[in-house]
């Protein structure tokens, strides 16, 4: 009797001392811009593909959004007034708007305010909204994810002291930083001493899709409404015209910009549905990824790879893949060239084939190094070490 009344004791004082597995943290991803559906952008990829499975919230507000949009965990708020107050000041201000919470409604605030004290852990989807809500995050895990280094993409821009400032002060401030690629690490690591910082690449997942593109006349593109975007297009609009017997599809909401000049055998198709897009895509005879100012690593590469789809693009367009060879999967032109290559490797059915082949390889590789990284994990296992550290104190 003795016995088991000591052991009916120890038995309780272990579920007081030594508690079971730590529940799952709530999780809040603070956004801008539209985020639904998860195809819009390469942005809307990466924060919908982030934390699949897990408990998190999404909220975000500026931009392309036009009426309140709650579906899911999703929570879209149109700021009409905000967005329209940057179109008129230029100089890529969206961003410096939401910062400075120009224009914004009271009922996106109050919500964000609600959902960040119903969270354990705060997730900024880049620094934007870091001094919009930092008097609320006492007490909370802070993760930034860094899609890019925003301060290097406006170098020059008249908004780039400030965009620094933010983003040092919210690194210097996050218990966590997620990174897209090992440049990127690399700076914050050195330029903004960062002692926290994980590298987690675009991977979204292990979907691959056969190509079957080798006898098409098609060339695809996929862009979002965004600078370097813009220009990318305007660069194949250049060219269209002088390879008339090729059909070039632009896929993305950049559409959305007024371009001029069109020649008939540039297609835009805006937003499609995932199945539509995989069509396209595996179809394509090749896909160009020409921009010339970017950060971070470019989805849109990702998914052309994952397609098994022969690759143009810059050297800007590399970032993030330095860890693999490119060599025969993917061709690197500083833009001077781009018409004779096309014509070339197109003329040859054998050079498309092997491209494809060492595309098909160069995915083998990522799915086998990157794709049981899982930022979810990250985030937890960094956020319960704290955690402990937290309760010891």
């Amino acid at each position: 009797m003795v016995n088991l009344n000591l052991s009916i004791i120890i038995f309780f004082i272990y579920l007081l001392i030594i508690p079971a597995k730590m529940s799952d943290p709530k999780i809040v991803q603070i956004c801008h811009g539209r985020i639904y559906p998860p195809y819009i952008s390469a942005y809307a990829l990466r924060v919908n593909n982030l934390l699949p499975g897990h408990d998190s919230t999404i909220v975000s507000t500026g931009g392309m959004i036009f009426r309140d949009t709650f579906i899911d965990n999703i929570r879209e708020y149109r700021a009409i007034l905000t967005t329209v107050y940057s179109v008129i000041r230029g100089n890529r201000y969206l961003e410096i708007a939401i910062s400075r919470g120009q224009f914004l409604r009271r009922k996106y605030i109050e919500a964000v305010k609600t959902i960040i004290s119903d969270s354990d852990v705060v997730v900024l989807e880049g620094p934007w909204q870091y001094y919009l809500f930092r008097n609320y995050f006492s007490g909370k895990f802070i993760v930034y994810d860094a899609h890019n280094v925003e301060s290097l993409l406006r170098e020059g821009n008249k908004y780039h002291e400030y965009t620094l400032k933010l983003e040092k002060d919210l690194v210097s401030s996050s218990n966590l930083i997620l990174s897209v690629s090992k440049e990127d690490v690399k700076y914050l690591i050195e330029s903004f001493k960062a002692e926290n910082v994980v590298l987690s690449t675009h991977i979204l997942g292990n979907r691959i899709f056969e190509w079957n593109g080798e006898n098409s006349k098609n060339i695809v593109f996929i862009g979002s409404i965004y600078g370097p975007n813009i220009k990318a297009v305007n660069f194949i609009i250049s060219i269209a015209s002088e390879l008339p017997d090729f059909q070039f599809s632009i896929i993305g909401n950049v559409n959305l910009h007024r371009f001029s000049h069109v020649p008939g055998n540039v297609k835009f198709y805006g937003m499609i549905g995932e199945d539509e897009k995989n069509k396209i895509l595996s179809s394509s005879i090749l896909a160009l990824n020409p921009v010339f100012e970017s950060g971070g690593r470019n989805v849109k590469m990702v998914d052309y790879i994952m397609h098994g789809l022969p690759i143009i693009t810059t050297e800007t367009g590399t970032r993030g893949f330095s860890d693999y060879d490119l060599n025969g999967a993917i061709i690197v032109d500083g833009g001077n060239n781009y018409v004779s290559i096309i014509k070339k490797i197109t003329s040859d059915k054998e050079t498309i084939l092997a491209m494809s082949r060492h595309v098909i390889e160069l995915r083998s590789a990522m799915l086998q190094k990157e794709g049981a990284v899982n930022a979810g994990d990250i985030i937890l296992n960094a956020y319960r070490k704290w955690k402990a550290n937290q309760t010891s104190k």
